[in-house]
């Protein structure tokens, strides 16, 4: 059975995107898809104004239009947020045996319902509207429990060059960015592909 890590962030657009993809993949062709955390924008860099013209531009001018390509929900976020308690909140789950809802939650939560998936309370209720219990999850949070675990993944990600997201890896190779289906299913099969 073919596998694929998945290199992504819960802010990022282009990761979100590339979820229709990555689900037909699994439906298709039994991939098995293993999500490692990148954040975008880590401490201290600094956070882009979600009202800033350029980001808006961008949104209705490239990224409105490939989710309505896509048949993909998606509204601009109000906020832009930092993601590194969002992959802790999806490490906890992936430990309690409900990743998959968890990061579909977390999307969700920020590119439907425009929460701010950076604050923790926000997370703590995501984690209790999927049975996880509020103050284990809370305290999960607060002291940084998976912090070790998502700094790993993201070292492993700066040690293979990986520079953006959404990351494709299969075996010793990357594909970067958001792809059409047609050439992730491809690459996948390990055919030749035009373009990166």
């Amino acid at each position: 059975m073919p596998r694929l890590v998945v290199y992504s962030d819960y802010v990022c657009p282009f990761s979100y995107l590339a979820e229709s993809g990555l689900a037909r993949l699994k439906l298709e062709e039994g991939v098995v898809v293993e999500y490692r955390p990148f954040e975008l924008r880590p401490a201290p860099a600094q956070l882009p104004d979600p009202a800033d013209p350029a980001l808006v531009a961008q949104w209705e001018r490239t990224i409105l239009p490939l989710a309505a390509t896509l048949g993909v929900e998606m509204r601009r976020p109000p906020v832009v947020p930092r993601s590194r308690k969002a992959h802790e909140l999806a490490a906890f789950a992936r430990e309690k045996g409900v990743f998959p809802a968890m990061h579909d939650a977390l999307f969700r939560a920020f590119f439907q319902e425009g929460r701010d998936i950076g604050r923790i309370d926000v997370l703590v209720d995501l984690a209790v509207a999927l049975g996880l219990d509020r103050t284990e999850t809370r305290v999960v949070l607060d002291v940084d429990r998976c912090t070790p675990e998502v700094e790993a993944a993201e070292l492993e990600a700066v040690r293979r060059g990986i520079l953006a997201v959404p990351t494709f890896c299969r075996d010793d190779e990357e594909l970067a960015g958001l792809q059409p289906y047609p050439v992730l299913r491809a690459w996948v099969r390990g055919e030749s592909i035009d373009g990166p």
